[in-house]
């Protein structure tokens, strides 16, 4: 009987570590996104610039802009400055293996789900946009910019609060 009872109490550990580890790696995932939790981020942050970025790991343009915007994030303090990017990829397996092989962020970055590229009329990529302090989308552009450009318009955005 203590046998059994020793061979129960090590399946029931290994049953809660293997449980443990598919949470972690679940928990590793990037996390998808719908248009309203873009939304729903962009109205939490009032008081704040918040920028968009939607990209995909396919795309040369969006990949050359990440280190800008990765350097964009250091200039401003998070009470001043949200930053989201949002990938469009059409597989989010896509996004989480450009992250673990390298890919570094120092913003949050989500998969779209597909109710966003028709609510924010995403037609092409990179796409950024940024809203003012009180919500106001004020700059919506397809392409690539420089990040001093962004800097500059963040930096008037917040002395205009």
């Amino acid at each position: 009987m203590k046998f059994i009872s020793k061979i129960s109490v090590v399946l029931i550990l290994f049953i809660l570590l293997v449980a443990g580890c598919n949470k972690a790696e679940t928990a590793e995932s990037v996390e998808t996104l719908n248009a309203q939790a873009v939304q729903d981020i962009i109205s939490s942050n009032k008081g704040k610039v918040v920028l968009v970025n939607f990209w995909a790991t396919w795309c040369p343009p969006c990949r050359a802009e990440i280190p800008e915007l990765v350097e964009l994030r250091k200039q401003f303090p998070e009470d001043e400055l949200v930053m989201i990017g949002v990938s469009v990829d059409a597989d989010i397996s896509a996004v989480d293996s450009f992250l673990k092989n390298g890919a570094d962020f120092n913003y949050p970055v989500y998969f779209a789900a597909e109710d966003v590229g028709s609510y924010f009329r995403i037609k092409s990529i990179p796409r950024t946009m940024l809203y003012d302090p009180q919500g106001k989308r004020v700059f919506d552009k397809e392409g690539s910019y420089p990040g001093a450009m962004f800097s500059n318009y963040i930096t008037k955005l917040l002395k205009d609060r």
